[in-house]
């Protein structure tokens, strides 16, 4: 296999910070209403591939690590260069009083190192990673890294992924809206490309701007697990994917667990898509830019835990002979249904929905 395309992680500049001594929920898990959703599910029973720079040794999401391999060139499966440290701390960092809590903290990540401790790697590393991460059976793979060259094994390996059901989420990259366009795997059809947003729900102007980009999620000043047991605020798209691999674990979870009257089907990379895309926030920046826009998040969870309303049957009206008919009556055999108007607004919102829905899937 050709492994002479280099692999980078997007440069990042960790700021430390001061800890409290409380745990928190970052300014991002917060914007997404993460907290309301930790009532419900915390992503048990969901394993998530994360391939970056090696298994983080950090307190706050050691527990959360179910297995790590080394596929790079660096002698040692852990983690010195930091990234993999924050993106595993944002997917998955414990409840535990202490520090901070990712996204799906009762989730479990396979750590797989495809980038060495100089923070690159090459595409053969990358590629293997995928296909570590289809034997291991993962649920969500989540990659923040990539090259601006299309890898051909790279992408059959993407492939086979999607084919297995593996939900794919990548970092668009931060080539801001330079000739580079958004980087490989993100820019492949069966990934789910993410961009970062700020705190003003501005798209950030390092933010990769082009092909294939579905939605966009906080990824400035955000807060996880560092190197030394510390904790740092980041900012880059690699910071914005796995906020929504850890929503895609949320909502995994929640969908197996028994006696969710109204789900969608989420058992496919194609259902998992659709589902996000039914509750799309458009951020009004365009398709290339911001995809589908966020995700709310909230309106999803509060759905499917919602009873339908009963839908009224049908009123059949039985009249006398046609000689009996008064004016006011209606003929035999009609069958009136209620008018929208008399509908729930829930049910009429969802209509309203589901046009925009085609409207945008339309214009993709």
């Amino acid at each position: 296999m050709n492994n002479q395309l280099i692999v980078k992680l997007p440069e990042f500049y960790p700021k430390y910070v001061v800890q409290t001594m409380s745990e928190v929920y970052d300014w991002g898990l917060r914007d997404l209403n993460i907290p309301d959703i930790h009532k419900e599910t915390m992503g048990e029973g969901i394993t998530i591939g994360v391939i970056d720079s090696g298994k983080p040794d950090h307190f706050d999401v050691i527990n959360n690590i179910c297995g790590a391999i080394n596929l790079s060139d660096s002698n040692s499966e852990m983690d010195f260069v930091g990234h993999g440290c924050l993106v595993s701390g944002i997917i998955a960092a414990e409840k535990n009083d202490q520090g901070v809590i990712g996204v799906a903290p009762k989730s479990k990540i396979y750590s797989i190192k495809s980038i060495g401790d100089g923070g690159t790697g090459d595409t053969a590393a990358l590629t293997k990673g995928i296909l570590t991460a289809i034997e291991q059976k993962v649920d969500i793979i989540s990659i923040s890294a990539g090259i601006f060259v299309d890898f051909k094994p790279m992408h059959e390996a993407v492939k086979q992924a999607y084919k297995n059901n593996i939900i794919i989420i990548c970092a668009c990259g931060n080539s801001a809206d330079r000739e580079y366009d958004v980087a490989f795997p993100a820019r492949y059809p069966e990934t789910i490309g993410v961009a970062a947003y700020d705190k003003k729900h501005k798209i950030a102007p390092f933010s990769s701007r082009g092909t294939n980009i579905a939605f966009a999620l906080p990824g400035v000043d955000i807060y996880s697990t560092y190197l030394n047991n510390s904790y740092s605020t980041v900012s880059g798209t690699s910071f914005s994917a796995p906020l929504l691999s850890g929503i895609c674990a949320l909502i995994l979870s929640k969908h197996r667990q028994s006696g969710i009257i109204n789900k969608t089907p989420c058992d496919t990379p194609k259902q998992m898509m659709e589902h996000l895309m039914k509750f799309a926030v458009d951020l009004g920046e365009g398709k290339n830019v911001s995809g589908f826009g966020t995700v709310d998040v909230k309106s999803m969870f509060l759905e499917e835990n919602s009873t339908p309303e009963p839908l009224l049957a049908p009123t059949v009206i039985l009249v006398p002979e046609p000689a009996q008919i008064q004016p006011t009556e209606l003929p035999v055999n009609t069958v009136h249904m209620p008018m929208a108007a008399n509908l729930p607004p829930s049910r009429i919102s969802i209509q309203k929905w589901y046009q925009d829905f085609l409207k945008r899937k339309n214009r993709r």
